[in-house]
Formats: structure tokens, sequence, C-alpha cells
């Protein structure tokens, strides 16, 4: 291993992280109105019993149905505390959906029968084994917990959701086989947040899939291998691993050296009782760093040029030399701070929500409905109420609500919701303004424009944040509050110096000369990116700063004529941490376009060498 490569062992990243950021904070409990056009109730409108004893199978697969649309509208399906117990897989068959909320982590538990043989509890792809197409979307699943009982063969979740998908404060736990199973190819990217895994033989399968981000991810108590990394590129927040005796695998199938896993890692712990070989076993592409280990006797066991490590404490590590076009760019990632996203109070007085629905919002009429939206905000902060709520769409096109001009979220309003598919298609001056008017923290949640025009939602604010969550909404910031985005596939435009967005999942898509994301001067901070198309990706310039990790770029074929960089460097900082990119075709021809001063270089593969990249480090400054 380079002299340079060497960890440095240090604990400056401890005031910005600690080591215990790893452990989140306490899941919230979830309620939701009594609108049936909007909300389905397992126990009150299902029959489900939810006493552990009877077999609620049939009812949670209803309202799975229902949920995503079968017979009407989208809706959210709603779990009241309780013992929820199924005897067979749970299944989505639908391309769109489904949304479930439960109560609260803790009190709502999905159970599966001991001994029952089912190869898991919940599947959200109708197929075992063909995916078919990449056309599956939008699965959340929120605040529950599911137990796979004493079913050694069995996986808790075997999840498959395409451009956007969440799981959060979701626990998995039990005797089974793979916790949390990201399976079938022409999965991803989606998005695994504020999970639990405790038990099975391996806690996170990640493999043949178009990204994944995991973020504050906790795995413990796994007989073999915490999180299993290959044919997939991977980012990693705050993770933590216990008592597991391999904890990260990051390998290459079937000595297919282009398929080799990805994983950028930021922050967390990993530890367990005595003494074991390595935290970290890598032959592909690995960037990790603030991490700490313990109880093992290696941090990484590597077989790439940076070799092994046998330091706990884990400030920067690269698997492979950084890449650079300038010689004096720094050897060392840019490590803009990292900040959490804020968390938004769910709103428990239902007399609290607004209906937006009610001031005239109609879907599939083809008709304007922003000023319905505004009155319905208006109203909400008038009488000094938090939620307006969409009620989701259903059938086939058209379906959508309409949004041609502007909305303003002011007063109390903090909490804007699609209540299943909020499908908003916008004209040319259709967007949501966040402004010094506004609560101190907005949010979007479930608003997607789906194939059409999406919405513009623009923090203009001086110290507002705006948080966007399971959204398409294009994102533009225009002043100086901060931004926060989970699970979007979204363009992105940051316009002043200064402010600051954070990503977690973001998957913009489709072809652009300038940028899909754009940053102009602020600090950007990427985890977990996926995108598909040819132009340029990601744009920085001004004195901007920009950091991702773990990105998967898909190029369905680049025309070797066509010059656009991948990644545009004009006058400012990117380091790219953890990126591959793939094409069943041409890739790109130029990777990276970097420029200071008039001085502008291109990073171009050399002859003979596979246009496919896997690259564990770009350092751009």
């Amino acid at each position: 291993m380079s002299r340079f490569w060497a960890i440095t062992i240090c604990l400056l990243f401890c005031g910005a992280r600690g080591w215990a950021q790893g452990a989140f904070t306490r899941p919230p409990e979830i309620v939701f109105p009594r609108d049936p056009k909007a909300v389905i109730d397992a126990k009150r409108d299902l029959g489900a019993r939810g006493d552990g004893k009877h077999d609620d199978t049939d009812a949670l697969q209803k309202g799975i149905d229902l949920s995503c649309g079968s017979g009407g509208n989208t809706r959210i399906l709603y779990l009241p505390n309780g013992v929820y117990r199924v005897t067979r897989p749970l299944l989505v068959t639908s391309p769109v959906g489904p949304w479930i909320y439960g109560q609260s982590r803790d009190g709502v538990v999905i159970r599966l029968d001991d001994g029952t043989g089912a190869e898991c509890a919940i599947r959200t792809h109708p197929s075992n084994s063909d995916p078919r197409s990449a056309d599956w979307f939008m699965r959340t699943i929120c605040n529950l917990t599911v137990d796979v009982g004493n079913n050694p063969g069995t996986d808790g979740i075997r999840f498959f959701s395409n451009n956007t998908g969440l799981l959060k404060w979701v626990r998995v736990r039990g005797n089974g086989r793979v916790g949390v199973n990201s399976f079938l190819n022409m999965n991803g990217p989606n998005l695994v947040q504020d999970v639990v895994v405790d038990g099975f033989e391996v806690g996170v399968l990640s493999q043949w899939m178009w990204g994944q981000t995991l973020s504050r991810v906790t795995i413990r108590n796994c007989r073999r291998i915490g999180l299993e990394v290959r044919g997939n590129a991977v980012a990693a927040e705050d993770l933590v691993i216990e008592n597991t005796p391999l904890p990260v695998l990051n390998d290459i199938p079937n000595d297919w050296h282009w398929w080799g896993g990805i994983l950028a890692i930021e922050g967390g712990r990993i530890e367990a009782r005595g003494k074991h070989e390595a935290a970290i076993s890598n032959s592909s592409v690995l960037y990790v760093r603030n991490l700490r280990t313990r109880g093992y006797s290696l941090s990484i066991k590597s077989t790439t040029p940076a070799g092994n490590v046998s330091a706990a404490t884990l400030a920067e590590y690269a698997s492979h030399e950084p890449r650079r076009l300038f010689e004096d760019a720094r050897r060392s990632a840019i490590r803009l701070p990292v900040k959490r996203e804020p968390a938004v109070v769910w709103e428990k007085r239902l007399t609290n929500w607004v209906c937006a629905n009610d001031f005239g919002a109609v879907p599939g009429d083809n008709r304007d409905d922003t000023q319905a939206i505004q009155k319905a905000v208006d109203e909400a902060a008038r009488r000094g109420k938090t939620v307006v709520y969409l009620r989701g769409i259903g059938g086939t096109d058209p379906n959508w609500y309409s949004l041609e001009g502007e909305v303003h979220v002011h007063g109390s309003v903090r909490h804007i919701i699609g209540l299943g598919f909020g499908r908003i298609i916008a004209g040319a001056k259709g967007r949501f303004i966040v402004d010094d008017s506004s609560a101190p923290e907005v949010k979007f949640e479930n608003i997607q424009a789906f194939g059409g025009a999406p919405p513009v939602v623009e923090n203009r604010s001086r110290n507002r944040a705006l948080v966007v969550e399971s959204c398409d909404l294009k994102i533009v910031g225009d002043g100086a509050g901060d931004i926060f985005v989970t699970n979007c596939s979204s363009h992105v435009e940051l316009r002043r110096r200064g402010q600051n967005l954070w990503a977690r999942q973001l998957n913009p898509e489709g072809t652009d000369d300038v940028g899909l994301v754009r940053n102009s001067g602020a600090n950007l901070w990427v985890l977990g990116m996926k995108c598909e198309g040819a132009g340029v990706r990601v744009r920085t310039e001004r004195g901007g700063r920009t950091e991702v990790l773990g990105a998967f770029i898909y190029g369905p074929g680049v025309p070797a004529d066509d010059t656009r960089p991948l990644f545009d460097i004009d006058n400012g900082a990117m380091c790219l941490l953890g990126i591959r990119e793939i094409a069943f075709g041409e890739t790109y021809t130029v990777k990276v376009r970097e420029r200071r001063g008039s001085q502008m270089r291109e990073y171009r593969l050399p002859p003979g060498e596979h246009g496919w990249i896997g690259w564990a480090f770009y350092s751009g400054w």
C-alpha cells in the first residue's frame, strides 16, 4: 500500500458526526385522517384482527391491492398497532405502489407463522425469477416490523422498486435467510433508510441491481454476512453492523470484473465480541471514510492496490489511486459536512389535516388545480393547520392533477402529501414556493409527475428548510435555506452561492446539455445516485462544491461523436466516490471535463481500456 493511502488514525470526524450517530432517533407515531377515498384502515375497513391469533393474510393482501389502485384510486394502507399473523407471502403485483404505513414501528408486527417454508414474508414484485421489465415503481413500506419467525430458508422482505422505492422505519427480524433481499435484475435505484435487520444468515443482500442507497441501516446478529454487495453500486451512510462474523463483503461475481461491487461508505461503526478476521472483505471498488471498527484483526481485507488496513479507525480509504486531470488535485475528498434531514413532526391531530380535493382539486379533468391547492393552503394557514393532502389518483391517463401557476406554501403549513399516488403535471409556470413566510421546515411527500412535466419546488427563503421525499419535483434552490432530498427522481438546480443541499437516493434521468443536476456556487452532497441517458449528468460551476458517493450511470448507448461529458467541472470542485458506468452500446466518450480559468482538460479512457468504468475516487479540485 502506498504511503499516502496508509489510513490516518484520527478522531476529527467524531466532532462532526459522532460515534453514536449510527443509531437513529425514535421512529414516529403515524396517524391518517378518516377519509375512505384516501386511506384504507386494515382493521376498520378490511376486518384484520391484529391479535396475533387470527389469520390476517387475506385482509392485508386485499389492502395492498387496494392501495395500488385495484378497482379505483390509489390510497394509503394504514396498519394500526397490532400483531398481524400471515401464513403466506404478501405480494405486490401492480406496477405502481403500494403505500403501506404502520402506526408505529414496534407496535405493528407482520408475523409469518413458523415452519411455513415460504420464500419470504413480503415480496414487492409478482415474480421470483423474471423481472420482465424495469417498470415497477413507488413501493413504499414505512413504520412497521416484519417477523419471519423460525423459517431458516425464508427472506424477510424481497424488495424490488425502480426510480423511487422506500423502506423506512422498518425492523426485520427472525431466524431466516436474508433480511432485506434486493433481488432480480432491473431492480433499483431505491432507498433503505432507518431500518434494523436482526438475525438471518445475511442481513442485506444487494446484487445485480441498478443502484441502492442505505441510510442509517443497523444490521446485527447475522450468522454469516451483514451486507453483501456484488453487481451493483451501493452508497451507505452511518452503517452499523454488530455481532456478525463477516460484516461487509464487496465482491466480484463469477470473475466478471466489470460487474464487481461498487461500495462507498460514509460514517458508521462495525463491532463484535471476541476477535474476528476482517470487518470488510473487498475484492472490487471500495471507498470508506469516518468508520470505526472493534473486534476485528483487520478493518479492511482487500486484494486491491490499497491493500489491507488494521487500524480500527478509518478516516479515509480508497481501494485504488484517485483519478485526476490536474496533478495538484488533492488526494483526499472534499469532505463536505453531512447533515441529517430534519424530522418534520408528523401531525397527530387529525383536525389539522386539510384535503385539497375539498377545495376543488380534481384529478383527471384536465383543468388547472392551482387555485384549489392554493385555497387549501391559505385556509390551513388561516386556521393554524399544518397538513394539506391530495387524494391518490387512479385509472389510466389522463389521471393527474394540473398545476399551471404558483402555489405559495406559507404560515403553519409544513407538510404537503399525496395519500397514495399524488400525481401532478405542471405547465411552464407550475411551481410550489417556499419563502420567508413559510414554516421553519416544509416537507413535500409522495408527489410524482411520472412521465409528465414535473412541478418545480423552489426554496427562496433565507433560513427555511425544504424537505422533499419520494417525489419527482424539479428542485430549485434560489435562496439560503437548506434543502434535503430523499428518494427522489428529480432534476436539481442550485443558483445561489453558499446554499446547501443533501440528497439521499437521487435519480435524475433524461438528456441535457448543461446538467440534470447543476450546482452554481452551492454545496451539494449526494449519497446514492442513478442516471440514465446521454448528456451532462452533474455540473459544478462558479466555486460550487459537490460530492457524490455511490453512483450507477447507465447509458443505453451514447454516440461516439457525442462529446458532452458525464461530469462537468467549471471552476468548481467535485469529488466522485464509488462510481460505476455501464452501457449496452457505446459508453460516454468524455467521462469528466474540468476547467480551471481558461485551461480545460478532458478525461477520456486510454486506447484499449474498457468503456465501462469503476472508480473508487475521482478528485476534481
